[in-house]
């Protein structure tokens, strides 16, 4: 007979073979996001995305929607481009 330790040594086993591919796998898939979005989830969303997102609502209209990237274009002009980005 196994006993009580025999049982506990095969159910944590049984834990390590099903709790650590499961691990690696969501860590490979947040990984995957984060590379694919090419930020960090919950960062905060920068002004031209958030111009691009309240245009494509209908929050704001075309005319405004240009006066306030030329704004955000000369407020980044002394800031180096970003990667990747428009």
């Amino acid at each position: 007979m196994m006993g009580i330790d025999g049982g506990l040594m095969l159910v944590g086993a049984l834990i390590c073979v099903l709790a650590v591919p499961l691990l690696l796998i969501t860590a490979v898939y947040v990984g995957a996001r984060v590379a694919r979005s090419g930020r960090w989830v919950g960062a905060q969303p920068e002004g031209r995305d958030v111009l691009d997102r309240r245009l494509a609502a209908g929050e704001i209209g075309v005319d405004e929607y240009y006066e306030r990237e030329s704004a955000l274009r000369s407020a980044n002009a002394g800031s180096s481009p970003r990667r990747g980005r428009r």
